[in-house]
C-alpha cells in the first residue's frame, strides 16, 4: 500500500468501503424481472409471464441465482427440491384450459418439461456427492448404493438433524422398534424450536411415529402419551372417547400422562426437549 494512502484515514477509509460500493453496483437484482434480465439463462423456459405457478417460479428463478454465485452441492440441492415443487405445480397448470389464449396451455407443457429436464440434470450432478441430506435423498429415490453409504453414517455427527435421524427412523421400523423409537427421540432433541420446515414436516412425523412405534410393541402408556403430545401440539389426533377406548386406565393415571404430555409439548416447541421427562411415566407401574 502506497505510503500517502497510509497517512489518510479518509483515503483509507474510502478504500475498504470501496469493493462493497463496487458489489451494490453489480448486485441490482432488486426484482425477479431485473433479475431475469441480467441472467437470461436462469429464466429461460419458466413460462414467467404466467400468472400460474408464480411463487414457485419465483423461488427458483432465485435459488438458479445463489447457484450461479455459490455452485455448491447444497445449493443445486436445494434447486433440485424448488425445481421439483415447480414441476408439481405446473403438472396442474399445464391442463387448465386457458379462454382467452390457447397457447397458455402449450408454454406451460413446454415449462414442465423443461423443469422434468432440470430435474434429471441436477440429479446427476449430484450422483457422488457425499452430503448427508444428498445421500439420504438419493436412497428415497431408490438408490440402494445411497442406502448402504448413508447407513454408515448412523453413528456420525453427520446425521444429528431431525430430518435425518427421521430418515434413519424409517428404515428401521420394520427391523427394530426399540431402536426406531430411540432414533426418533433423538430427532427431538436436535430439534432447536425454530420454525421452518422441519417444525412443520420432521417434527410432526416424528411424533405421530413415537405414538405408533411404541403402540406396535405394547408401550401403551407411551403411545397414550405421544398420541397427547401430537395433541398439544395442534396435530389431529383421535377423539377423547376413542383414545379412553384404546387407553383404558384409572383417570388418575389419564391426568397424570396428560401432565407429562403438556410439559413434554412445551420442550419441544421451545427446543428444548430431554429424555428426562419420560422417566415419569416408568414411575407410574403397570396400569391396574
Amino acid at each position: 500500500m502506497k505510503k500517502g494512502l497510509l497517512n489518510n484515514p479518509m483515503k483509507l477509509a474510502f478504500a475498504a468501503m470501496t469493493p462493497l460500493l463496487l458489489a451494490g453496483c453489480f448486485e441490482s437484482n432488486r426484482s425477479t424481472a431485473q433479475l431475469c434480465e441480467n441472467y437470461p439463462q436462469i429464466c429461460q423456459k419458466l413460462n414467467v409471464r404466467d400468472g400460474q405457478c408464480r411463487h414457485e417460479r419465483t423461488d427458483l428463478i432465485w435459488k438458479r441465482y445463489d447457484v450461479i454465485k455459490k455452485d455448491s452441492d447444497l445449493n443445486k440441492f436445494d434447486e433440485l427440491l424448488l425445481t421439483k415443487k415447480y414441476a408439481k405445480c405446473m403438472e396442474l397448470a399445464a391442463q387448465i384450459e386457458t379462454t382467452t389464449l390457447k397457447s397458455k396451455k402449450t408454454l406451460r407443457t413446454e415449462a414442465l418439461f423443461h423443469a422434468y429436464d432440470a430435474i434429471d440434470s441436477i440429479e446427476q450432478k449430484l450422483k457422488s456427492s457425499y452430503q448427508p441430506s444428498i445421500i439420504y435423498y438419493r436412497w428415497t429415490q431408490g438408490d440402494n448404493e445411497a442406502l448402504e453409504q448413508f447407513l454408515k453414517l448412523e453413528e456420525t455427527e453427520y446425521l444429528d438433524t431431525p430430518e435425518l435421524q427421521l430418515g434413519l427412523a424409517t428404515y428401521y421400523v420394520d427391523k427394530d422398534k426399540e431402536h426406531t423409537i430411540k432414533l426418533l427421540l433423538k430427532a427431538l432433541s436436535y430439534y432447536d424450536g425454530r420454525a421452518g420446515e422441519t417444525r412443520e414436516k420432521a417434527i410432526p412425523d416424528v411424533v405421530k411415529s413415537l405414538a405408533t412405534a411404541n403402540h406396535s410393541i405394547g408401550k401403551l402408556d407411551d403411545a397414550y402419551m405421544w398420541a397427547l403430545v401430537g395433541g398439544e401440539l395442534g396435530l389431529p389426533i383421535a377423539k377423547e372417547a376413542q383414545l379412553k377406548l384404546l387407553y383404558p386406565m384409572a383417570d388418575s393415571r389419564r391426568a397424570t400422562i396428560a401432565d407429562i404430555a403438556k410439559d413434554i409439548a412445551s420442550e419441544i416447541e421451545d427446543g428444548d426437549f430431554e429424555k428426562g421427562l419420560l422417566l415419569q411415566l416408568a414411575t407410574l407401574g403397570d396400569p391396574t
